[in-house]
């Protein structure tokens, strides 16, 4: 026999009491007159034995139905048989789910707070030899261990909400690991597994995992939490109409927000704060539908500008609030590495802005430090390329630099295709003399957005009297920025990790009079524009981790990321030549929250980097019982028990069978003995 109460047996000890009330039972006694004594004798013998037998039935009787009241709040229960053959210890495995999603109302307060009480009353009432392992989202190693009684129900309340995000899968394979690991739990072990979720239909189960295997001795429980309001409208992105930043330049910002409710919400108020500018607006939002607003103005001082998008709503509020920062330059810094053919328009048409700082060199002179501090190396009519050259350049690509390219009139395939392979751009081949008319510009992409008022394929277009042939292969990944009659590409352009442009002619005035032409300043200029070495407006918590630093690091003094009242020194790592920040891999990471939060070398801000909460937890969609049970299923989980949320939960969590019927059994037999106590009192005399 178990008892679901143990703390009720306690009051067995208040048994004494009648116990000590029966032995010094002290009556009061009258003196009667006899003549005879003899018959007194008779009487006193008579009555002695029928006293002795009335107290005795009586106190049974009471002690007896002491005990039932007793055992009846204690709730006595008899586990099944079989089972305990079977298994001789017991662990509770919880995995309650800390994502945002949790942050909603349910019907007994904060989702997360009733998924903690839940498995805080669990915890209390289960057998003191029990083991418990509490698994989050965080997967960490405080997360490892079995606990006790006392170290469970420390470990739940020091549970938080947490950006990071975990499919069940994920989960149970993670738990699986840890437990197969421990020696001492065996096959003798019940584990019985506690899913404490919202279930979101988007995040909770991976549906390209393969299954997992599960020892029969481990049994699934799924606890299903709702939310009183499925309605939430929160900012889904930001991002810039261009990537250009410049002193006075008017800026487009885009904001993306999200309404899957069911009902239209009008005035709806958002607040946009960058550096000194701050603006308020009221926006309409219709149902079901994702709304962009534009937010125009004017940076007017160089510099990190940090910014930070508010949105006001009354339901899950950790996705109405996006950060970022962006970098006006004083300049942008240029390498022109002149070669055998080399003309002066391209130096003339970035002199024309003093915000492009223009060193010149040679193919003979070059040298790697010339690419220092450059954003943009342009090759200027060269023929030969070394292999000193080509490794510069590709190396400046890989860490992130732009490369734009103009060969001589006799251009050597072998040097030209070893550099135009490293950068995945298509080789070049013989000259072309014929259909080298200019067809069309692609004014879809966005390298014209804001050249041409309008896209007027009728526009008055240079002449290219030769060109070269471009062969694409299986490495080429590019666009096609303008098109010659005979099909083949004048310009192209490759954005991967860096931007590299292509000219498949030459600027000599016997190719043609390309440079004649407005279009010609117009490549240039933009070319040089986007060539703005930006880092990141903001990173996604979860998605991304290493953050570009551009700027010299020195190694014998360490970097720190202040912000949000903590500072701590991140990890390192550098590929390509570009030296990347590690923001998730600290001892700090559970610290870290949405936010803007400056890079600091000696006491000076060297950057800025932007975090901000992934998106998947805002449409607030759950999974039904049935799905749940099918992705269980899927998964390779047979052993499901489903739960509802009601006062039985817990005993219904602990497989006890129907307590309640032995509880109300011992109250039944309370009120018999009560009953016969007072039968002896009142008829035995």
């Amino acid at each position: 026999m178990n008892f679901f109460h143990h703390e009720f047996l306690w009051a067995f000890t208040i048994l004494i009491i009648p116990i000590i009330i029966h032995l010094f039972n002290f009556k009061r006694y009258k003196t009667l007159y006899f003549s005879s004594l003899s018959f007194i004798k008779h009487v006193d013998e008579q009555t002695k034995a029928t006293k002795k037998l009335k107290y005795l039935l009586t106190l049974i009787s009471r002690l007896l139905a002491f005990s039932f009241l007793i055992l009846a709040f204690a709730q006595p229960y008899f586990a099944d048989d079989n089972k305990n053959l079977k298994f001789k210890n017991s662990i509770i495995a919880f995995y309650i789910d800390n994502s945002f999603s949790m942050q909603a109302v349910g019907s007994n307060g904060e989702l997360l707070s009733e998924a903690r009480e839940i498995a805080r009353e669990i915890i209390n009432k289960s057998s003191l030899d029990t083991k418990f392992l509490i698994s989050t989202n965080a997967k960490n190693g405080s997360e490892e261990r079995l606990l006790s009684k006392i170290q469970a129900i420390e470990k739940i309340d020091e549970i938080k909400l947490s950006p990071l995000t975990r499919s069940i899968n994920e989960i149970i394979e993670w738990q699986n690991e840890k437990i197969n690991s421990n020696k001492l739990i065996g096959d003798e072990t019940s584990i019985q597994r506690l899913l404490i979720s919202d279930f979101q239909s988007n995040t909770r189960f991976d549906s390209n995992s393969i299954p997992v295997k599960i020892k029969s001795n481990n049994s699934f429980s799924p606890i299903k939490l709702s939310p009183k309001n499925f309605e939430n409208i929160f900012i889904d992105s930001i991002w810039f109409s261009s990537p250009i930043k410049k002193l006075g330049k008017k800026n487009e910002l885009n904001i993306k927000i999200n309404n899957p409710s069911k009902k239209d919400l009008k005035n709806v108020e958002l607040n946009i704060e960058i550096e000194n500018y701050q603006n308020t607006i009221f926006i309409d939002l219709p149902k079901n539908e994702k709304t962009t607003t534009i937010i125009g103005y004017t940076d007017e001082s160089i510099g990190i500008k940090s910014g930070e998008i508010r949105l006001y709503d009354n339901n899950i509020n950790f996705d109405d609030k996006y950060f970022f920062n962006y970098n006006v330059r004083e300049n942008l810094n240029i390498l022109l590495i002149n070669g055998e053919d080399a003309t002066n328009n391209i130096e003339n048409v970035l002199n024309l802005d003093p915000f492009y700082i223009t060193n010149t060199t040679t193919t003979t002179t070059i040298t790697r430090e010339d690419f220092t501090k450059k954003d943009l190396v342009i090759i200027n009519g060269a023929n030969k390329l070394s292999k000193g050259i080509i490794n510069y350049i590709s190396d400046f690509s890989l860490a992130g630099g732009t490369v734009s390219l103009f060969p001589g009139k006799s251009p050597n395939q072998t040097d030209w295709n070893e550099l135009l392979l490293s950068l995945r751009l298509p080789t070049i081949g013989k000259k072309i003399n014929s259909g080298n008319n200019i067809k069309n510009l692609n004014f879809k992409d966005p390298f014209f957005t804001g050249i041409f008022k309008e896209n007027n394929s009728n526009l008055n277009l240079p002449n290219i009297n030769i060109s070269f042939q471009s062969i694409k292969n299986s490495r080429t990944l590019c666009k096609n920025l303008i098109t010659l009659k005979n099909g083949l590409p004048l310009f192209v352009f490759n954005e991967n990790k860096s931007k590299s442009f292509m000219f498949y002619s030459s600027l000599d005035i016997e190719f043609g009079k390309f440079t004649k032409d407005a279009l010609f300043t117009s490549i240039i200029l933009r070319t040089a524009e986007l060539s703005q070495r930006n880092q990141p407006e903001y990173i996604i918590i979860g998605k991304s981790n290493n953050y570009p630093i551009y700027s010299e690091i020195k190694k014998e003094k360490p970097l720190h990321i202040i912000g949000n009242k903590i500072d701590f020194i991140p990890q390192i790592e550098t590929t390509s030549g570009v030296k990347y920040i590690s923001v998730l891999n600290s001892s700090k990471s559970k610290e870290i929250y949405a936010g803007n939060y400056s890079i600091i070398e000696e006491k000076k801000k060297i950057g800025e980097i932007s975090l901000n909460y992934d998106r998947k937890e805002s449409l607030i969609n759950s999974f039904t019982k049935e799905q749940i049970k099918t992705n269980l299923n899927n998964i390779g989980i047979k052993k499901i028990n489903f739960n509802k949320i009601d006062e039985n939960l817990v005993e219904t969590i602990m497989n006890i069978d129907k307590p309640y019927q032995y509880w109300k059994f011992c109250i039944v037999l309370t009120i018999i003995f009560v009953l016969l106590e007072m039968v002896f009192i009142r008829y035995l005399k």
